[in-house]
């Protein structure tokens, strides 16, 4: 993790979605669908990866193989359980709701 910055856009289109850049403005290996999706980045912030041991919401040994491998890395911050549509799908079908961590887990 030793001098890894990392560039933090949120979107304008979707609440709570942040896209995690391993260069800044460096979108071309983001899949084009999840950028549709996603909807126009805006940057928010930069930070050095190797300074913030215990970050918000993501692991940071998470976060560096990510950005490693793919060189990008999304996060989706979940409220509650009324706007985690994936659980709303496991009740419907009558199956248990599934802890954040599972979550994650589906969009990685």
């Amino acid at each position: 993790m030793a001098d890894r910055i990392v560039f933090v856009y949120k979107s304008l289109a979707k609440t709570r979605r942040f896209l995690y850049l391993a260069e800044k403005d460096a979108f071309a290996r983001v899949p084009s669908a999840l950028l549709d999706a996603f909807g126009p980045p805006k940057f928010v912030m930069m930070f050095a990866l190797d300074k913030h041991k215990d970050l918000p919401k993501v692991k940071p040994e998470e976060l560096e193989k990510s950005l490693a491998e793919k060189g990008y890395f999304l996060r989706i911050d979940l409220v509650s359980e009324e706007e985690n549509l994936l659980n709303e799908e496991r009740r419907w079908r009558g199956l248990p709701p599934l802890d954040q961590e599972k979550v994650r887990d589906f969009f990685h």
